[in-house]
């Protein structure tokens, strides 16, 4: 098999079986802690901590319905735990593949209703900002109310919250995860709605936190850091008041924390003197003894899955965690502090790349190479005039470096788009770069968009679309489509939408699109299926302002503060 991204259980129609890996070219939705893949006819899934509801949902996000018989020799699952995976898939599962043999595609109206959700109120006004979540939206209003509505559990129901939500200046909520966490005038932090769907205790009402500042919310972790600039952080396992002062990611004491970064376990505070505190778990930089005296005048920290990387104020850099597990990350980590000064640093899951001010370029952290990646170009190293960087991207797993004469050069796993041999010479002249979840968008002077995506499983070569006419490009995780000169659009996996026309903006909306027409008409799609038009009278976004999406559902903010909504079948507010 390909490289490997975790532990992950193959999922089919009969059987439910433990794989020693996962490849990454799979087709996939991450969501939360949660990555479920499509392979032929199966369902893969990785078990990191994972919140089965997600799994379900993202399962029918696939367009598969699976049954799973869960191995009842695999100790790492509690039987509570197998009861629950039972029951969310028996519960999300439609009636025609009850009988555990037959696996067919639901339609779209289907996958918006696996989960029961509070509808939207009829008449929602005076809102000035909108969130979404992994499920839920909220509103924000004039007066420092808050209206929520979607998954109850994921935040859709505010009676959740420990007081009344008033006086409210801030919302805070991350796409790919449940909960919301009020900030009010009078610095009280209100969460609610935050926990893993496994573990129902730690969906409890959370405590009210007193003088907060700013509030940071990644990844399953949160981190709310206080007027004094202490903090006080948890992650979404943690299940009582208790273990926010002494659990595995209650932080310590300290002071004068200007920010906090997050990856998937661990902690990094800057401090106003330019030092950095970190704790979590120690090989993902929760421990940084080893590079601690290299921490102070730090200006900026970047974070990747499993590490971290500071800049000081004069560009030098320093990383720590996951980057340093291996002989050669410690190598490539020990050369950081020859390097030029750094103007930039991109982040993929689990590497690094910087971009110098004498206009070289330096990667760190990817591993063992094999022969499933493309090594890091030599000559951006030492670049020739005509080869100086002057701006660098980064995807999940692969790397592009935009040269003063406007190629572009990539690098990185092969299942992520660094395998170009196929386009020769089409990334030239390149205006702008869109990097999406596995691969990259690169816009050409002349409008055309190259797109190109990493290897298919059984197939060792990348796959590539080129786009004339283009006025503009959109990307999400692995989502992309074009807006073209002609008011058409086209799709980056199923192609050309001949149903529409005269389309004057797009949008990425949840797991599909968004297009405005002139006539005032939207259209909506989800990956193959037909666009449905939804004409004036039933979606008006000509005085829109604002725009926020979750798996399924679409919300737009108006001018005069009401709030419209529709999902991607084509339903609008009033069924939503």
């Amino acid at each position: 098999m390909s490289s490997t991204f975790g532990q992950c259980y193959f999922a089919g129609p009969l059987s439910y079986n433990r794989a020693s890996e996962c490849t990454q070219s799979m087709l996939c939705i991450r969501l939360n802690s949660v990555r479920v893949c499509s392979y032929d006819k199966d369902i893969v899934v990785e078990k990191k901590q994972v919140p089965w509801v997600g799994v379900a949902l993202a399962i029918f996000a696939l367009g598969h319905v699976v049954n799973l018989i869960i191995d009842k020799q695999d100790s790492e699952i509690s039987p509570e735990l197998k009861q629950q995976i039972s029951d969310t898939i028996q519960a999300h599962r439609t009636p025609a593949s009850a009988n555990n043999v037959l696996i067919h595609e639901p339609n779209n109206r289907e996958i918006a209703e696996t989960s029961s959700k509070i509808p939207m109120p009829a008449e929602l006004a005076d809102v000035s900002q909108i969130y979404s979540n992994l499920n839920a939206f909220a509103a924000l209003k004039r007066d420092g109310t808050v209206v929520t509505w979607g998954d109850g559990e994921c935040g859709g129901d505010s009676n959740n919250a420990a007081e009344p939500l008033l006086n409210v200046k801030q919302l805070y909520a991350a796409e790919d995860t449940c909960g919301f966490a009020a900030l009010t005038h009078d610095h009280k932090l209100i969460p609610w709605g935050m926990g893993d769907e496994t573990m129902p205790w730690t969906r409890g009402v959370r405590p009210v936190l007193h003088d907060v500042r700013e509030f940071v919310v990644a990844k399953g972790l949160y981190a709310a850091i206080k007027q004094d600039g202490s903090v006080v952080s948890w992650s979404f396992e943690d299940a009582s008041t208790a273990e926010l002062g002494s659990g595995q990611y209650a932080a310590p004491a300290m002071t004068d924390v200007v920010s906090v970064s997050v990856n998937y376990g661990a902690f990094a505070a800057l401090k106003r003197d330019g030092t950095v505190v970190t704790w979590g778990q120690a090989d993902y930089g929760g421990d940084s003894h080893e590079v601690a005296s290299a921490l102070n005048n730090v200006k900026l920290l970047y974070a990747n899955d499993n590490a971290f990387t500071a800049m000081t104020a004069t560009g030098r850099l320093v990383s720590w965690g996951k980057v340093r597990a291996e002989q050669k990350g410690r190598e490539q980590v020990a050369k950081l502090n020859q390097l030029a000064p750094a103007v930039k640093v991109v982040a993929s899951k689990n590497g690094f790349a910087a971009l110098l001010a004498d206009g070289s370029v330096y990667a760190w952290g990817e591993g063992e190479l094999t022969e499933y990646h493309v090594p890091f170009p030599a000559r951006l190293s030492r670049p020739s005039r005509a080869n100086k960087v002057i701006d660098i991207f980064a995807n999940n797993d692969a790397f592009a470096a935009l040269t003063i004469s406007r190629q572009l050069i990539v690098w990185g796993s092969k299942y992520h788009g660094a395998d170009t041999t196929v386009l020769k010479d089409k990334l030239q002249s390149v205006l702008k770069v869109y990097p999406f979840d596995e691969g990259f968008v690169a816009l050409r002077r002349d409008n055309t968009a190259i797109a190109w995506e990493g290897w298919e499983l059984a197939e060792n070569q990348p796959r590539y679309q080129e786009v004339t006419q283009v006025s503009k490009v959109v990307t999400y995780e692995r989502e992309f489509a074009f807006l073209k000169q002609d008011g058409t659009v086209v799709d980056g996996h199923s192609g050309p939408k001949t149903d529409i026309t005269q389309a004057t903006d797009i949008f990425p909306t949840g797991l599909g699109f968004t297009v405005k027409r002139q006539d005032g008409s939207i259209a909506v799609w989800m990956r193959e299926d037909p666009a449905v038009t939804l004409d004036k009278q039933a979606v008006d976004l000509s005085h829109m302002r604002d725009i926020r999406s979750n798996l399924l559902d679409v919300i737009a903010l108006m001018d005069d503060g009401t709030v419209q909504a529709w999902d991607v079948t084509g339903r609008t507010s009033n069924v939503l």
